[in-house]
């Protein structure tokens, strides 16, 4: 079959979107534009890894950037990108002179990319902004959804922001939402989560900016609000499989937070069809890397609560973890911390694995990337009112409801299997599957774009072979 050659390929990365939710959803005539891509775009089924602990965001965004399957990237924690062999489709694409938008998608670098446009995701590690004019708006992003529910943006977190975005002709109207949407939820806290699919909003508007501002060959946004929502809030949703005993306490009662994400993702992407319509020299993917169905597991035992610290450098600096270290606050109950030396590698982990709550431990932590330690809270009982931190020798050192807040009760956790529409089909041998591997994507990527991915990969393995020097 002959290739069919875009100038464009524009990706959306909604991440975690479930078909059942979606086809729930659909049947009430509530998601017109879902609606519109089901019935004319080509739908495919991505496949990922059957090990539980590897169905995670952070592992199935870099296979599919990359075209490797974890067993070959081999990055497992979020902030590990920079461990990367492979090239990203990114990367590949400035090696053929094609430039890329890059917004937010996950877990990513911007590696050896020539020009374009790099926005990273929140949590970013390495922060690769590019161009430097824009760093000021991921700022503002970063320093919110770092602090999760738990922190408040600062006025001059904003004005910063805003000021780069006048510069990217970004709508006053967004700037509008997000004030009414500080307001409300200054007023009353139980409105505090509509904010993550605000920002959605936000970053999707800096990417239609970029979309009709220049004229790279391939672009990318990730949103994150509906696997948020997913995560702590499916029993508002659908509350059927859950035990009706147990509810939120920082939503209102008649909230459905799983609805408000996916219709402001039907609107960004009604919104996004409209300025591609009739151009048949772009191509446009709707991705979920993943999805997620609802947890039940543990609803016997009131249900698994996320805690989060409050502030992972001033809790460090309270248990002696502040001289010879930086700390980076990752998604939900996870950090990481970098430390100078064996020495303080040695402190933190006897520090970190000594502390303990109600007779259990605190953290989990594990070590996969040289000088940095990985660290999850483990603890995830309710009623914590009034219980102290204990270290290793059994001495208190704070509170726990002082330094962490209830985040979450866990409602949905993922599958394997993803989400792909495809606004033109044909193409390609891949797409002839109703089901194919996530890393499928990367060649599909290249195809759509003119490069023949079987080179491309030829060339991939060549480059990792080190030759011996020819002597006279």
């Amino acid at each position: 079959m002959k290739t069919i050659q875009f100038k464009r390929v524009i990706q959306l990365e909604l991440n975690e979107i479930s078909y059942p939710v979606i086809a729930k959803m659909m049947a009430k005539n509530e998601l017109p534009n879902f609606q519109m891509i089901n019935r004319r775009w080509h739908y495919h089924e991505t496949t990922s890894e059957t090990d539980y602990d590897k169905i995670e965001p952070w592992i199935q965004w870099v296979t599919a950037h990359t075209g490797k399957q974890f067993s070959e990237h081999d990055i497992y924690r979020l902030g590990d990108a920079h461990q990367l062999k492979y090239p990203q489709i990114w990367e590949t694409l400035s090696d053929h002179g094609i430039e890329s938008g890059i917004i937010g998608s996950m877990n990513a670098i911007r590696g050896n990319t020539q020009g374009g446009m790099f926005f990273p995701d929140p949590w970013a590690v390495k922060n690769d902004t590019y161009p430097e004019n824009i760093r000021s708006i991921w700022d503002l992003i970063s320093s919110r959804v770092k602090g999760h529910a738990t922190s408040e943006v600062s006025i001059i977190d904003m004005l910063k922001g805003l000021q780069a975005c006048f510069s990217l002709r970004i709508p006053p109207r967004i700037y509008m939402t997000i004030a009414k949407q500080i307001l409300l939820q200054k007023k009353d806290k139980h409105f505090k989560w509509r904010l993550a699919a605000i920002f959605d909003l936000f970053q999707a508007d800096i990417f239609k900016c970029i979309l009709k501002s220049t004229n790279f060959g391939y672009y990318t946004l990730f949103l994150n609000s509906v696997a948020h929502y997913q995560h702590h809030y499916w029993r508002n949703f659908d509350r059927s499989p859950f035990d009706p005993n147990i509810n939120y306490t920082d939503i209102g009662e008649d909230h459905d937070p799983i609805s408000f994400g996916y219709k402001i993702m039907d609107q960004i992407i009604g919104d996004i069809f409209r300025m591609v319509d009739g151009d048949k020299d772009t191509l446009v993917l709707v991705s979920s890397g993943l999805s997620q169905e609802p947890y039940v597991e543990k609803e016997a035992m009131g249900g698994m609560n996320y805690y989060r610290l409050n502030d992972h450098a001033a809790f460090a600096k309270r248990i002696g973890l502040d001289e010879g270290y930086e700390v980076f606050p990752l998604m939900s109950r996870d950090w990481q911390i970098k430390y100078k030396n064996e020495k303080r590698r040695m402190q933190a982990l006897n520090t970190l694995s000594g502390l303990t709550i109600k007779g259990e431990r605190l953290f989990d932590i594990k070590e996969n990337i040289m000088g940095f330690i990985f660290i999850e809270t483990k603890f995830y009982k309710g009623q914590t009112l009034g219980e102290s931190i204990l270290d290793q020798n059994g001495n208190p050192i704070c509170l726990f409801d002082e330094v962490f807040s209830n985040t979450a009760i866990k409602s949905g956790h993922h599958r394997g299997e993803g989400n792909l529409w495809v606004s033109k089909g044909g193409f390609s041998t891949i797409l002839q599957e109703h089901s194919f591997p996530l890393k499928e994507l990367y060649p599909l990527t290249l195809e759509a774009l003119g490069i023949n991915p079987n080179a491309d990969y030829l060339q991939t393995e060549l480059d990792r072979i080190t030759f011996p020097k020819l002597t006279k």
